[in-house]
């Protein structure tokens, strides 16, 4: 997996574009993401760095964790957080092995982090017990719909996600935000035109 990865974000910077995924600009707007943040499967950064920034010009407190499959991308979001003055920790992590810390992340943010079903319940399970009392899950995925539209996302259906996975495991938890359905996105290359999603920000109730 981190190979397919690494040749992808070698061949090109910047492959989901430079701009945060639309649905982390517009949630940021609402709620204040503050604190420990953890950011997976992230890439060459473009989210976190944008909730860096929003943090510093704001005033609040934030720090930012980054675990991803590719060293090539942690390595084009190191030289841009470098460039920026940002400071991330930064993490070559396979997720389908990871070890979950307890209760640790103020947030946790996850743009298109697909992996097959097993793994997504075990990631899902891993976040919610990272996550602090009263924090945050935060993020948006490609539902099991978006095989029809073939505007992005992984082509076997096994990596898209059924909203009752995400609802299995935080279901008791306060659902500020859940929506299915149709959004347009242009993210560089792999991400073009009208697709399926899921949108979330789940707090945790603990």
């Amino acid at each position: 997996m981190s190979q397919h990865w690494n040749e992808l974000y070698a061949q090109t910077q910047d492959l989901y574009g430079t701009a945060a995924n639309l649905f982390i600009q517009e949630i940021a707007d609402k709620i204040r993401i503050e604190g420990k943040t953890l950011a997976i499967a992230e890439g060459e950064g473009r989210n976190i760095l944008y909730l860096t920034e929003r943090a510093r010009q704001q005033g609040y407190p934030f720090s930012a964790e980054v675990w991803d499959y590719s060293d090539v991308a942690l390595k084009h979001l190191s030289n841009k957080a470098e460039a920026k003055g940002i400071k991330l920790e930064l993490k070559n992590v396979d997720l389908t092995a990871a070890k979950w810390p307890s209760e640790c992340y103020q947030n946790v943010i996850c743009v298109f982090g697909h992996f097959d079903t097993e793994t997504q319940k075990q990631v899902l399970e891993g976040i919610r017990k990272s996550l602090l009392n009263g924090g945050w899950f935060i993020g948006e995925l490609y539902s099991k719909e978006q095989i029809k539209y073939k505007t992005g996302g992984p082509k076997n259906i096994e990596y898209l996600y059924d909203p009752r996975c995400i609802l299995d495991v935080f279901g008791q938890d306060h659902l500020h935000h859940f929506y299915v359905a149709e959004q347009e996105r242009q993210e560089g290359e792999l991400h073009c035109g009208k697709c399926h999603v899921i949108q979330f920000a789940i707090q945790v109730m603990k």
